[in-house]
């Protein structure tokens, strides 16, 4: 997984400066400094990895949770999910292409770190009001089914009331 070997990598650089300062290996100053930034450079690569993988679980767990859950129950139980919760999403997922674009190893902007974290804590918030409409939406889509299967057994029922009045009355006709 690349966020791990970008923390293996980190925490080499740090053994690296930890061996200077206790006298374990030579190096100035410039040594440590070089090696601290880079300590910090795959710190920041793999903070953007992890967001990266945080993102692609977040969108496979909102697909997963609302697979077998109809559209009709989307649009009369949870009517903000179309109007306000998957655009919202779509617009947060359309963002990583612009954090990964911004994002500069040799010059680290902190801010855009922090907007990717907001964007992945919108995301779980979006995330937390579907899981808490996800009962009701399953309950709305079982009473649905049942509805059908009830109706569907009542056009079979009519159908065969039809058919056997159909067949006495052709029987009695045929007899006069």
């Amino acid at each position: 997984m690349p966020p791990i070997n970008e923390i293996k990598d980190a925490f080499d650089h740090f053994m690296r400066i930890t061996s200077v300062k206790f006298g374990m290996n030579q190096g100035d100053d410039e040594y440590v400094h070089t090696n601290l930034d880079k300590v910090f450079s795959h710190i920041y690569r793999a903070t953007f990895e992890l967001f990266d993988y945080i993102r692609i679980y977040q969108k496979d767990s909102v697909d997963k949770k609302l697979t077998g859950i109809s559209n009709e129950s989307l649009i009369h139980v949870f009517p903000d999910y179309y109007q306000k919760i998957k655009p919202a999403m779509e617009e947060l997922i359309s963002k990583i292409p612009t954090y990964k674009k911004d994002k500069d190893i040799g010059d680290p902007d902190i801010q855009i770190v922090q907007l990717y974290y907001q964007s992945i804590q919108e995301m779980r918030e979006n995330i937390r009001i579907i899981d808490k409409m996800l009962p009701i939406l399953i309950e709305y889509d079982e009473k649905k089914k049942s509805e059908k299967t009830k109706d569907w057994i009542i056009e079979i029922v009519i159908l065969l009331v039809v058919a056997l009045i159909s067949a006495g009355a052709g029987y009695l006709l045929s007899k006069q």
